[in-house]
């Protein structure tokens, strides 16, 4: 079967989240990843619990699809083997703390000189440039810093960090988009060219409707738990069993969902009858509606609301998604089979393609597992030189 970017080669120098999620995105698809790993391996192989064996499932869920080739690239013979793999690459992909690839020697300026037509991502915190730059930036901090974690969180409460690392995943996804147009690019100008990517600036991208709205009107966003600002009802409501969640896009859905909760004034009274009278009577509306859904189940309700076309969910836990008859169905999750993990289940690759979709193809690899076989195949080297790397520290596994 065809692959969408199986004529794509990534050297991939990153690490923990942003980066490897960005590379994984493209791996998924065909491309080439080669995940360039220090000696001792990257960090994220060292965060767990849970563990499936020896290895994290942080890792293990993360780098599928991808050889490891461990490098000590601090020592000359290991910078020059980077080079190497650089000439048969077309893309650079690190998170690095601001400054460490130029100090490693291996940073965009020096891999344009060798290679012009080389595309070179750089995922960090805050950017490139800017006051900030040099500041050590996890997921937490760029959704602080980002006003993220101010508008999220229930009412009246503090703001609170999103459930997943979605700063770190924002940046791989951008990352990822970006390192695609790039190479579209280079099809029609031949050029390489530099992209920076922050976890900042990816928060503000997904920001820029409560940004544009402060814009408009000054009135500073505060968390509104489940309820959303500019439409309403828009959040989850309590019934007589688990919570359900009613998103009323329209003032046509506010009119077929009124007489089905059992309170049909609502929907021709002025208080309500449009989404702007509404977000004015936001309290009386919400207490309405809760009181409405506490007189029956969820079952019950969504018996009733969903053959009428009202968008309704339940709030599933994680062992109920898993368990789902949606992910089932779509064959959400699929096997793979890891040395030391044994046969595990991940999430397949979320975009679905008629002619090139993507795969779960191989699972996360050892540290230093291809190291043999990269340099050997790709690079011509000989057992005895790959040896006396190895015996000099400069390569693992």
């Amino acid at each position: 079967m065809t692959l969408a970017l199986d004529d794509v080669t990534i050297l991939d120098l990153s690490h923990a989240l942003a980066g490897p999620f960005a590379s994984t995105l493209l791996a998924d698809y065909g491309a080439e990843v080669i995940k360039i790993e220090p000696l001792e391996g990257e960090i994220a192989r060292s965060w767990g619990p849970p563990f499936y064996g020896g290895e994290t499932s942080y890792f293990i869920n993360l780098n599928r699809n991808k050889k490891s080739v461990a490098i000590d690239l601090k020592h000359p013979d290991g910078k020059a083997i980077f080079f190497r793999l650089l000439d048969r690459a077309d893309v650079v992909l690190e998170n690095l703390r601001i400054g460490a690839v130029a100090k490693l020697g291996i940073d965009y300026d020096r891999a344009r000189e060798r290679r012009p037509d080389i595309i070179y991502c750089s995922v960090s915190g805050f950017g490139q440039d800017g006051p900030y730059r040099d500041r050590a930036a996890l997921d937490l901090v760029a959704q602080a810093e980002s006003g993220m974690m101010s508008i999220t969180g229930e009412p009246g409460g503090r703001g609170v960090r999103c459930g997943v690392s979605i700063a770190d995943i924002t940046a791989g996804m951008y990352s990822a988009f970006g390192i695609l147009t790039a190479l579209h690019a280079r099809e029609r100008t031949g050029k390489g060219q530099f992209i920076d990517v922050s976890m900042f600036d990816g928060q503000l991208g997904l920001l820029s409707g409560m940004i544009g709205n402060y814009l408009a009107d000054r009135v500073v966003p505060r968390p509104m738990g489940t309820a959303y600002g500019a439409v309403l009802p828009y959040q989850t409501f309590q019934t007589k069993t688990r919570d359900i969640a009613v998103g009323v896009g329209s003032d046509k859905v506010w009119r077929t969902l009124c007489p089905l909760l059992g309170v049909a004034d609502m929907a021709a009274d002025p208080r309500y009858i449009t989404n702007a009278a509404r977000h004015a009577n936001r309290p009386s509306l919400v207490e309405r509606l809760q009181a409405a859904f506490l007189t029956k189940t969820y079952e019950e309700w969504e018996a009733t609301l969903m053959p009428a076309g009202v968008p309704i969910g339940a709030i599933n836990t994680i062992d109920q998604v898993v368990a789902h008859p949606q992910v089932a169905a779509r064959r959400s999750l699929v096997e793979s089979t890891h040395p030391v993990a044994g046969t595990i289940k991940v999430v397949a690759p979320p975009v679905r393609m008629s002619e090139t979709p993507g795969s779960v193809r191989t699972p996360a690899p050892l540290l230093g597992e291809h190291t043999e076989e990269v340099l050997g195949d790709r690079l011509g080297m000989s057992a005895k030189e790959i040896a006396r790397l190895r015996e000099a520290r400069v390569i693992g596994g």
